[in-house]
């Protein structure tokens, strides 16, 4: 079950961000033009170039996503809008009695009194007794989901930033790795610990992308994609950010699910409120100066950047919408396709945690070329073949890890029922 769970969650990820992708290349390389008058008998073509508006609408679409998905999930339940959406433990008092919860429910499956509850501000006693959590002026669960969002947003930023200085294949073959700064900020930040087949798994799948990414054949009759000989280091080193954010970005959501539990942060609360603070925040950057927030990456078509730095992006982008209405479309297509994807994400990650979830990302390109080949008929190099073979060799061994550990897991449960009807 463990495994056909993956699978889904895996193929559910896959399929709406391939459609995803193919909507942000149409929003960011399709010119719009404007229909001619009788003062503009001839209008130039334009590029949608206000990235941080994009993401703020798909923010606040992906937390309507999840509130409807929460509702949907919880009829006939018999609960309340506040419990179902997970607003009790946003309030210190509710943080508290969920760090309690938690404590309570280690200390039961682990079935004596040794059990220790991981927290700063509680901890299971030797003997088995919980300690009173005190709450404190604000959630550190709100406060915790405030990091997330201002880490996910910023690294969002940086990526954009080193478009200035780095090409687009770069930032793309350094984002191959991205495994690598997920386990390492999860063992610096939180101390986490792996089964040693994990270590093996991040490893053979980073060396596989990148050979796969590193070692494309020219296209025929064009120019050689810049690689990191031609980068800056100031590209470079914002890249290196990019990455680290993005790393304490998924650790930390995985430490908010080992520390409050499955009974309090379930994977659609997570999105619904991370979501909802990221439009919060981003909306507040809209209408900021351009030049104050650092757009303007430039690039015929690259979506990235504005013609001018005395206006907001919320103004350029409205601007732009008045002249061309059926960017609307496109933009609420690529939102909504986002939002779905991101409930099969948050679903993987609060199910395998975010080591699973990044290996599925990180080759979910690996797989849309793979298709590509197969479908236009594309040439591979040798070594990208190595890569691909290393790659599959890595999620194999995943698979086959998670298979093992689903019927460990069932053991158990068989031998807990069968101790149950004993007593």
């Amino acid at each position: 079950m463990t495994l056909l769970q993956l699978g889904f969650c895996a193929a559910s990820i896959y399929s709406t961000f391939l459609l995803w992708g193919l909507l942000q290349e149409r929003l960011t390389k399709t010119p719009y033009i404007a229909a001619a008058t009788l003062l503009h008998p001839n209008p130039q073509p334009e590029f949608f170039r206000s990235p941080l508006f994009l993401n703020a609408i798909q923010a606040s679409l992906s937390a309507l996503t999840a509130c409807i998905y929460l509702l949907v999930r919880s009829r006939g339940t018999g609960q309340g809008l506040v419990q179902v959406l997970g607003l009790q433990a946003l309030t210190p008092s509710g943080a508290a009695r969920a760090l309690e919860a938690q404590q309570l429910s280690k200390i039961g499956a682990s079935g004596n009194g040794n059990a220790t509850a991981n927290g700063s501000n509680g901890h299971a006693k030797p003997n088995g007794d919980v300690a009173v959590v005190k709450p404190g002026w604000i959630s550190p669960l709100l406060l915790r989901y405030l990091a997330i969002s201002a880490l996910q947003s910023t690294a969002s930023q940086l990526g954009f930033l080193s478009l200035r200085y780095i090409s687009y294949p770069t930032l793309t073959l350094a984002k191959s790795c991205k495994l690598v700064p997920v386990l390492i900020m999860n063992v610096v930040l939180y101390r986490r610990k792996f089964a040693p087949y994990k270590y093996v798994v991040v490893s053979l799948v980073t060396a596989g992308i990148y050979l796969f990414m590193a070692f494309a054949p020219a296209k025929a009759g064009g120019k050689k994609a810049k690689g990191p000989e031609s980068s800056s280091l100031l590209g470079l080193a914002l890249c290196l950010l990019n990455l680290i954010l993005d790393g304490a970005t998924n650790s930390t959501q995985d430490e908010v699910f080992a520390r409050y539990g499955r009974q309090t942060v379930s994977a659609g609360q997570m999105m619904l409120v991370m979501n909802a603070l990221s439009a919060v925040l981003m909306g507040g950057a809209l209408v900021l100066p351009l030049h104050l927030i650092g757009f303007g990456a430039g690039g015929h078509g690259s979506g990235l950047g504005s013609g001018s730095s005395s206006g907001s992006q919320l103004s350029e982008a409205l601007a732009f919408i008045s002249r061309h209405p059926d960017v609307v479309r496109d933009m609420l297509s690529y939102a909504l396709a986002g939002a779905v994807g991101q409930v099969a994400i948050f679903e993987t990650l609060q199910r395998f945690g975010s080591l699973t979830l990044v290996s599925i990302t990180v080759t979910r390109k690996l797989f849309t070329m793979l298709l590509s080949v197969v479908v236009y008929n594309h040439q591979l190099s040798a070594l990208q073949w190595v890569g691909v073979a290393v790659v599959f060799a890595g999620i194999g061994l995943e698979a086959r890890e998670k298979r093992r550990e689903g019927l460990a897991k069932q053991v158990l449960r068989d031998e807990k029922k069968a101790l149950a009807k004993d007593a």
